[in-house]
């Protein structure tokens, strides 16, 4: 087995619109550094927190969105290098992470996904999410969950039976979650693109993201699993 080298950046999201409001709202990703291990790039994260609520007056940073920190593997030909994702809230605490590396072996293998234990899913159905799609992020709705390792352990004894040559195996994009906007597009977000959310939404907003329409096609969706 090759030993990995890998380096974590550490990326700051902030607010581009003074008065960011849903449905959507811009954002810019601000390149912070590289580090040679996670706690180098945590302490960086608490050191610009520290700089911006010197800087405000009053102790606190409201141009901050979050942070994300992403490990990746070096001296490797892939297009995908992540080995690790973390994302982190304007305060520094850590959100979520996402630790199925994106990167195949020397043999071409990807690391299994072998399900997302529900003391480590933030959202429920049906929750209002901020989502973050490069430079904007959006308030959508859980349609659905990550599977769960019960729920992946069984789809994989179902596809062996199915398929014995060629069984499912989940990877990294499948520690997802299924998440509609506004007019009923879907995504499929990764875990650590999700943030709560932290602004008001309208009446009329939310209405029609918890409508009727939107709970007949998510359970229409459910029943074809």
């Amino acid at each position: 087995m090759t030993t990995k080298t890998t380096i974590f950046e550490l990326i700051k999201i902030e607010y581009r619109d003074e008065k960011p409001k849903y449905p959507e709202f811009k954002v810019s990703r601000v390149h912070i550094g590289y580090f040679s291990n996670l706690a180098a790039a945590e302490q960086g994260m608490k050191k610009i927190i520290e700089e911006e609520e010197k800087q405000s007056g009053d102790g606190f940073s409201r141009s901050i969105f979050g942070f994300l920190i992403e490990e990746y593997v070096l001296d490797k030909c892939t297009y995908w290098q992540t080995e690790s994702t973390r994302s982190y809230l304007p305060d520094g605490s850590l959100w979520d992470e996402s630790l199925v590396s994106e990167v195949s072996d020397d043999d071409g293998n990807l690391e299994v996904f072998s399900g997302r234990p529900a003391e480590k899913v933030r959202f429920k159905i049906d929750d209002l999410v901020e989502t973050l799609y490069s430079d904007t992020v959006i308030l959508e709705i859980v349609g659905n969950i990550p599977a769960s390792p019960e729920e992946v352990r069984k789809m994989t004894e179902r596809s062996r039976k199915l398929h014995p040559d060629y069984p499912i195996q989940l990877d990294a994009s499948d520690d997802s979650y299924y998440t509609l906007d506004q007019y009923g597009e879907h995504a499929h977000p990764e875990a650590t693109r999700l943030f709560p959310a932290r602004l008001k939404v309208s009446a009329a907003l939310r209405k029609k993201m918890l409508s009727k329409e939107y709970h007949s096609y998510r359970a229409y969706c459910e029943h074809s699993q």
